[in-house]
């Protein structure tokens, strides 16, 4: 029901919606100034790439602490980097090592893939 209703809302504003977004295509961000002519603080202008500096460093902190913890919590506990239920008894060697070995594969490609989609997420809303 909602969704007929926001259909319906789109639809009757579409016009609206399309003069809104044609107004976008000439904006961008490189061209505001980064700091008030008479104060001297940030814009949003000027926020823009202190908060991208952050947020990246956040992530390699966030990634490196992962990576860390999750190495020792293998090692010290015997345990794997996702619980997850496996039809055989994966306690004993070699299917420890190999369940981890899956596990941490498949951890790194899905965070490659979501790098891959945030990076081109961003290319095209700046493209």
């Amino acid at each position: 029901m909602y969704s007929d209703s926001l259909f319906f809302f789109i639809r009757l504003q579409l016009r609206s919606i399309e003069r809104a977004m044609d107004l976008t295509d000439n904006f961008t961000w490189e061209d505001l100034p980064t700091r008030d002519a008479d104060t001297g603080h940030l814009t949003a202008a000027g926020w823009i790439p202190l908060i991208q500096m952050y947020a990246a460093r956040a992530v390699v902190v966030i990634m490196v602490f992962h990576t860390v913890q999750s190495t020792i919590r293998i090692a010290t506990k015997h345990e794997t980097l996702v619980t997850a239920w496996y039809p055989f008894d994966w306690t004993v060697s070699p299917f420890y090592e190999l369940v981890n070995i899956s596990q941490v594969t498949i951890s790194i490609n899905l965070r490659r893939q979501i790098s891959c989609l945030n990076s081109s997420h961003i290319i095209n809303l700046t493209g």
